[in-house]
């Protein structure tokens, strides 16, 4: 994944920091899951500002997988939050960056939702925005 950003990453100065355990496994479809993560760290590197991190990580528990994702950057007002996983619903980006097509996030929502999983979204008081997903096992 880090490969595919390896330019944008170096060019905002940023890192991903990856927690996620080799036993953290599920069953689903590989291309919806890679897309998930994609999409959220296409957000990051357009959306949360010059050295920020992006953290994923992930748990095993008996009956579900629990995945976390955050960045530490400048992360949204709550207005915006509140329609984060609306399609075509965009927030306007860093200077000199591109506008999304506002699809990104409603894209992660129903894969994750293919999976019979859930997510949230939430503005983190250190910076940054934060997804929770989880997903039966």
């Amino acid at each position: 994944m880090s490969d595919e950003f390896e330019t944008a990453l170096q060019k905002e100065e940023m890192k991903i920091i990856n927690h996620v355990p080799e036993q953290a496994v599920m069953n689903g479809n590989h291309s919806l899951m890679y897309a998930v993560i994609r999409n959220l760290v296409e957000n990051s590197v357009k959306y949360a500002g010059k050295g920020a991190e992006i953290h994923i990580e992930a748990s095993r528990h008996v009956s579900h997988l629990e995945l976390t994702y955050y960045d530490t950057g400048v992360g949204v007002s709550e207005s915006q939050l509140k329609r984060i996983f609306e399609r075509f619903y965009s927030i306007p980006g860093k200077p000199g960056s591109t506008e999304g097509s506002g699809l990104g996030l409603s894209i992660v929502r129903n894969a994750v939702a293919f999976h019979k999983g859930t997510i949230s979204a939430s503005v983190r008081k250190e910076g940054g925005l934060r997804f929770d997903m989880e997903f039966r096992r």
